[in-house]
């Protein structure tokens, strides 16, 4: 690939860049109780993929998808994302439905149809009673369960209309209970590990 190649992907990625922030933004507008929560989504998948030794290239691609998982909330009533008071079946089933719209929504934009799955598989679980596929740990890649690690630790500890945020070891204890049926045992060390690094600086 010549320079100007070069040039023009690296003016791609600076893009893709400024779309997924400003999507990002976008997404937590929805709601007061999702304020910033896409770009610390974003940020700490980025610190455990550093801590599992990923380039600085994927990682760049991990943020993109990280800050772009929530975006099928767009499509959720305002009403459910902020109800205070548990879901009923039908309320939790179109709460649900936002991953599946974020996997459709990336999916007919040609730029972002690799973050796709990605991103709209945030919800799977290990153990397959995830959603929206009920995917297992065969099918789930390394970049969705670290967002999935990321996404759960920053909805425990930041506010939500149905409680508050909870403290730190509060949160690493609840999440510690779902390794290996929810979430994955690698990617919960490496945040472990940088909460711990964060906590003695």
């Amino acid at each position: 690939i010549g320079t100007g190649g070069v040039g023009q992907l690296i003016a791609v990625a600076v893009d893709l860049d400024d779309i997924a922030e400003a999507f990002g933004q976008v997404i937590d507008a929805k709601s007061p109780y999702t304020g910033g929560h896409s770009e610390r989504v974003g940020h700490y998948a980025v610190l455990i993929g550093a801590e599992l030794g990923l380039d600085g290239a994927h990682c760049r691609q991990l943020r993109r998808a990280a800050m772009l998982h929530d975006v099928g909330k767009l499509g959720v009533s305002s009403a459910i994302l902020e109800k205070p008071g548990k879901l009923d079946a039908e309320e939790w089933r179109t709460m649900q439905s936002h991953a599946a719209l974020t996997a459709h929504i990336l999916g007919r934009i040609s730029m972002m149809a690799d973050m796709a799955m990605i991103a709209g598989a945030h919800h799977e679980r290990l153990d397959g009673t995830g959603y929206p596929l009920q995917l297992d740990a065969r099918m789930i890649s390394l970049d969705t369960r670290i967002i999935s690690v990321a996404d759960f630790f920053d909805a425990l500890t930041a506010d939500r209309p149905y409680r508050k945020a909870m403290p730190v070891d509060v949160a690493l204890s609840i999440m510690a209970q779902e390794v290996g049926t929810g979430i994955d045992a690698m990617c919960f060390a490496a945040l472990n590990a940088i909460i711990a690094r964060e906590a003695a600086s």
